[in-house]
């Protein structure tokens, strides 16, 4: 679900979300599965949460669907052996706990990059007194914020304002992401949209927290491009808009539910231009029944599609 507030209301819900975290070094030769959704590490039970459970499926390579359809008794068959197996070549997983909940499982590459430490490096930046919009939820961290005294217009009142966009999973999600981020006022609608600067990294390397200032400074000024290309965008006419989003949808693999949802909203603000193909994206981004890695997807499909707009 999508909040606005400030920096310091950001960091009190990831302080509450975060209260009970912790990392292990687990020896593989120590876990052990009852089903997909309950294990024993080292000698206690835990619950395996829906991240974890995909990052287990990969690691093994049994694929996620398959051990969902599987009775819990072949679920624990196969799960068991593939671990055994996995043993024979790796010593340890770093594993990720919500109190007695496993929240994640990585190899030792993994470098953990957690929300909080992203939160140290925006307050030491600056934005301490700034809006922030944002979602959290089990699985990513999403920030957006605006930068109102860059604001321009479109057409009569309709304001777009540039910002910063800042994802983070700390269960594997998504890497690391800071980008461009565009709010359009009159309806609330985020876009995040990419630059020549934008940073995606992975966690297998500091790099980014690192030379976080930098980076953050590099998408601050790109994203002053942005608004030759929304304009552009409302002069682009499209000939069938519901077949356009349906086209736009498979291209970016969005499941037939959010595409649903995105239909929706196209109705909502109906019109022939690329401009409003962008705007049922963005828009449908805030339906409420979406997880936070759903409604960045949408929100940064509408990106990718304003940077087809040739200017």
């Amino acid at each position: 679900m999508n909040r606005t507030g400030t920096l310091e209301s950001v960091i009190a819900t990831v302080h509450q979300k975060s209260e009970h975290y912790f990392d292990e070094v687990i020896p593989v030769q120590d876990m052990e599965f009852d089903n997909f959704n309950q294990m024993w590490i080292s000698g206690r039970r835990v619950e395996i949460l829906p991240s974890a459970q995909h990052l287990i499926a990969n690691r093994l390579r049994v694929p996620h669907s398959y051990l969902c359809r599987c009775p819990q008794e072949l679920q624990a068959e196969n799960l068991n052996y593939w671990i055994r197996e996995e043993a024979k070549n790796r010593q340890t997983f770093f594993c990720r706990f919500d109190a007695n909940q496993l929240r994640a499982v990585f190899t030792e590459r993994y470098t953990a990059i957690d929300n909080m430490e992203v939160l140290t490096k925006i307050l030491e930046y600056g934005f301490a007194d700034a809006e922030i919009q944002f979602a959290l939820d089990d699985e990513m961290m999403l920030l957006k914020m605006p930068e109102y005294d860059r604001a321009f217009y479109l057409v009569g009142d309709d304001k777009i304002i540039p910002g910063i966009s800042i994802a983070n999973s700390e269960v594997g999600i998504l890497a690391l992401s800071i980008e461009a981020f565009y709010y359009r006022l009159v309806c609330s609608n985020g876009l995040i949209a990419k630059t020549a600067v934008d940073a995606r990294y992975k966690h297998i390397s500091r790099k980014v927290i690192n030379e976080f200032p930098e980076i953050l400074q590099g998408v601050i000024s790109q994203s002053r491009q942005g608004n030759d290309r929304f304009r552009i965008s409302t002069q682009t006419q499209v000939s069938n808009p519901e077949s356009t989003i349906e086209t736009f949808a498979r291209q970016f693999q969005i499941p037939q539910e959010e595409a649903q949802i995105i239909k929706a909203a196209f109705f909502l603000e109906q019109g022939a231009t690329m401009f409003h193909i962008i705007n049922a994206f963005t828009r449908a981004a805030q339906d409420g029944r979406l997880s936070a890695p759903s409604a960045y997807r949408l929100e940064k499909a509408g990106g990718a599609i304003l940077g087809m707009v040739k200017s």
